[in-house]
């Protein structure tokens, strides 16, 4: 990780660091800044979408080095972030002007203070298993003042579809990511949940044009 990339007052150029910093594959034929700029600007109208009143708070579970986070900011919202990787979380801290970035698992953050809206991207498809993550969907419930919006769900039905392409593309994919499994999500889940907390439940596609990835995934975002 070359932390020197993080040097420089392009706001822009510094998110696409922080992303690289969390794992994700940019420019180069990958996902490109174009891109996952659109996938930011994308997330924070859906996460404000029909609020009766105006929003500016973001808590993200599963912030990284904080590249959602240093946009939330920029826009004038006050944020918030847990993460449970501390190198990523050394960064985020001297990235962000916040001081509620803390280093711990998702199912560990405090529902106080609350924020407006609540986010997890590309993060609980990481998760060990579902029973982990209702646990944490009941944290990000309780400390969500209106809406939740999770990002890059793996989809159970895409399944099979997704192991076949990783497996045609990724040379020995079984062993090289034997301890890196991939959860993947019924809908039933997400709107059942939904269902028994009174939220109103929206699902999309994922917005990142020429994403190797976006037919295996969806976006779900929930509204109190």
């Amino acid at each position: 990780m070359n932390e020197d990339a993080f040097n420089t007052d392009d706001i822009n150029k510094l998110f696409v660091e922080l992303k690289r910093a969390d794992g994700f594959d940019v420019g180069g034929g990958a996902i490109s800044e174009k891109e996952l700029l659109r996938q930011y600007e994308d997330i924070k109208t859906r996460l404000t979408a029909n609020s009766p009143t105006a929003l500016n708070s973001v808590y993200e579970f599963g912030c990284g080095a904080g590249a959602n986070l240093l946009l939330f900011e920029r826009d004038g919202f006050t944020c918030g972030g847990i993460d449970y990787s501390s190198a990523l979380i050394d960064i985020a801290k001297k990235v962000l002007k916040s001081d509620d970035i803390v280093c711990d698992e998702a199912k560990n953050a405090g529902v106080s203070p609350k924020y407006d809206c609540v986010l997890a991207n590309s993060v609980i498809s990481y998760f060990p298993n579902t029973d982990y993550t209702l646990e944490v969907l009941e944290k990000m419930y309780e400390k969500a003042n209106f809406s939740i919006g999770l990002i890059d769900v793996h989809n159970i039905e895409k399944k099979e579809d997704f192991l076949a392409f990783r497996r045609k593309t990724v040379e020995n994919y079984d062993e090289k990511y034997e301890n890196l499994s991939k959860l993947f999500y019924s809908k039933d889940l997400f709107a059942d949940f939904a269902k028994s907390h009174g939220l109103k439940i929206e699902f999309y596609n994922s917005v990142v044009e020429n994403y190797w990835n976006n037919e295996f995934v969806f976006n779900c975002f929930l509204y109190k």
